[in-house]
């Protein structure tokens, strides 16, 4: 028989020693007290059969849009299983799925009130092989970038504690652009006190030049929050600070660099030079299948 726990905003923290193994940081058992923590509104839904498979789904409230799974269910992909999970789900009003691939079961979501919406869209780039090998999957415009940020002397580091001098040129970076994405100071601080969460940074006679915040995944590293510096922007930083990251994320074992997000269709200007330079490292696109329930 299935059974199902749910856990409110409201309930305490799962014990510290308790886990559950989830292919996306953003479905795990880590990411779930830490939004606990802040006082945030969640919800993490367990589904399981004695003895056998189960799946956990974390929901975080998104406000008017109503409730949000970000590339879930973590567990065994199963039609049983999600439609439990869904059963769960039909208080919470409206909701937006952003599924794995593996649970897409279309049948089991519509029986559930779900309709396919726009799919989400990101880029993931092979990390294998050498320095050469990885500059050759890029296209030339980047690699040419890359090379040049090389020869003039930047350097590359992983350390939260520059944490507060990137943010002083993310946050600017983030409002000049209009990104709905910004993320508050400490939001990111939290994270990063996570082993899963870290700051990669290139460096510029010692001063941070570009940043990225990824996210640790069981199969790739994610750039979740990115920004260069204004007095770095032309000299190819942040093309920098992938390449390194790249490298980084083979070295512990993650045979993808996941570059958050892709624009499709027609993209405005400014979105289609993020794409511009987000595939220019050699991207296979990757797509999550996305459903909507609304409140009818």
């Amino acid at each position: 028989m299935l059974r199902l726990i749910t856990h409110p905003e409201d309930t305490v923290e799962l014990p510290d020693d308790e886990e559950f193994p989830a292919d996306d940081f953003h479905q795990s058992a880590g990411r779930f007290r830490l939004l606990l923590r802040r006082g945030d509104p969640v919800r993490l839904l367990r589904v399981s059969r004695d003895g056998g498979p189960w799946a956990t789904a974390l929901l975080e409230d998104a406000g008017e849009a109503g409730w949000f799974l970000w590339k879930g269910p973590a567990g065994t992909p199963a039609p049983e299983l999600l439609a439990a999970l869904l059963a769960a789900t039909e208080p919470l009003g409206p909701t937006t799925l952003v599924l794995l691939p593996e649970w897409d079961f279309p049948e089991v979501l519509a029986a559930y009130g779900y309709r396919p919406a726009p799919d989400y869209v990101t880029g993931l780039v092979a990390t294998g092989g050498s320095d050469e090998e990885i500059l050759a999957r890029m296209r030339a415009s980047t690699r040419s970038r890359v090379r040049r940020a090389s020869r003039s002397g930047l350097g590359f580091a992983s350390d939260a504690l520059l944490l507060d001098e990137f943010y002083d040129f993310y946050r600017p970076a983030m409002i000049r652009a209009g990104s709905p994405d910004l993320a508050p100071l400490e939001l990111l601080r939290d994270l990063l006190e996570h082993p899963s969460v870290h700051l990669f940074v290139a460096l510029s006679e010692g001063r941070v030049a570009a940043g990225s915040i990824c996210f640790e995944n069981r199969t790739s590293l994610e750039a979740r929050f990115v920004a260069t510096h204004p007095e770095h922007r032309v000299d190819g930083a942040m093309n920098y600070v992938h390449f390194e990251t790249i490298k980084w994320a083979a070295r512990h074992g993650l045979p993808h660099f996941d570059v958050s997000g892709i624009s499709v269709g027609e993209a405005e200007a400014g979105a289609a030079g993020i794409n511009r330079f987000k595939l220019g490292f050699g991207c296979d696109i990757l797509r999550y299948p996305t459903y909507a329930r609304s409140a009818d």
